[in-house]
């Protein structure tokens, strides 16, 4: 039973609309333990973000934190654009796309910043490790 009920939730996560790790019940144990890694895209692209999730293993939940950079170095100033979001190999790409769309550009009106500028000369970054979730 508890096997059925993984996989739905795997199928589930960021499929219609973004899950936050924050949201997750308190009854569900977050084993958070390992090392980040980071995928890098030269630019705001619906194919980089599904080029992210089809390499994404589909027995496993993942924590990711969206963010840009001017020159995709992670060590430089930068722009995080949400708060750690859950997803899956199985996550919605567009949903994905267009959830990132809307925070840069919450994140360009409150900064000031032009569109233009951001989309062409920018990286996106997912901050991102894989999580267990024990249900």
């Amino acid at each position: 039973m508890k096997t059925n009920l993984y996989l739905d939730l795997l199928k589930s996560t960021s499929n219609t609309k973004i899950a936050l790790l924050a949201d997750v019940k308190t009854s569900i144990i977050i084993d958070k333990r390992g090392k980040f890694k980071f995928f890098f895209a030269p630019f705001y692209d619906l194919k980089a973000v599904e080029m992210f999730i089809l390499n994404l293993d589909n027995t496993s939940f993942y924590t990711v934190i969206p963010f840009i950079s001017k020159y995709g170095k992670v060590e430089d100033p930068h722009i995080i654009l949400s708060r750690q979001i859950l997803l899956t190999g199985y996550s919605n790409p567009k949903t994905v796309y267009d959830f990132i769309g809307e925070q840069l550009g919450i994140a360009l009106n409150d900064f000031g910043l032009s569109t233009p500028k951001i989309h062409n000369n920018h990286y996106l970054i997912f901050k991102y490790k894989k999580i267990v979730l024990e249900i």
